[in-house]
């Protein structure tokens, strides 16, 4: 590694913590690697923002040195944001994530009334998951409240801008699919690649919406082989 090397940049998702990426932290140490708490999520008790373009703004402030933003779907969102606003990103790894993520009403109805859909949560797996992760993943899930998963979704459902910012930024992009992602669009890969044809995509096997989890050792490689390419 090059002294000036980008380090990783990890954005986790919506009602996700750092954790969501402990399997590639247990790979990556000796690698110059960040792993966030947004506000409001994990160990990170600052106000929750409410807009894609605040969180982004939020880590922009904090950025020091030059990075490869990794970003699990609302990750991704907030990394082409922190994109448009920063020289300072010089890759961007979309994970398992789109220029627009819609939330059907029926969710945001059901968790302002403080539930967290089972269906949901179980959709955000391949169909084969490793039940051992899912375990895992249902104590994760009880460490973010619904107020904040729906903070964080509605944030999703109102952003408009990364059409635009797929369109217009000028930075190396990986965008990397679960094969069994239930949660994007079934076009979502060729609408993205459809707007900026020098985007890479990758689509792993056995995985769904959390790739970074249910496909862990291959995920880590494409990332780690990307991150060669930028430097």
């Amino acid at each position: 590694m090059t002294i000036n090397s980008p380090e990783f940049l990890f954005i986790h998702g919506a009602g996700g913590t750092s954790s969501k990426w402990r399997k590639q932290k247990e790979r990556l140490e000796l690698v110059s690697a960040r792993y966030i708490d947004l506000p409001g999520h994990g160990n990170n008790k600052a106000a929750i923002p409410v807009t894609i373009e605040s969180y982004a703004e939020w880590i922009n402030q904090t950025l020091e040195d030059d990075v490869i933003v990794v970003g699990h779907s609302m990750g991704g969102l907030i990394g082409l944001e922190l994109a448009a606003r920063s020289q300072r990103v010089k890759g961007l790894i979309l994970v398992a994530s789109h220029y627009r993520l819609p939330v059907h009403p029926k969710i945001l109805q059901q968790l302002s009334e403080g539930i967290l859909p089972d269906s949901f949560f179980y959709a955000s797996y391949a169909g084969d998951v490793d039940p051992m992760l899912i375990e895992e993943e249902k104590k994760e899930r009880n460490m973010v409240p619904v107020n904040v998963v729906k903070a964080d979704l509605k944030a999703c459902d109102q952003y408009q801008r990364g059409k635009s910012v797929v369109q217009s930024v000028e930075i190396p992009i990986l965008a990397i699919y679960g094969e069994e992602d239930k949660l994007l669009p079934k076009d979502a890969m060729e609408k993205l690649i459809a707007l900026n044809d020098s985007i890479k995509a990758i689509v792993l096997e056995g995985a769904g919406h959390y790739v970074m989890l249910e496909n862990a050792d291959t995920f880590t490689d494409e990332i780690l082989r990307f991150r060669q390419e930028v430097e």
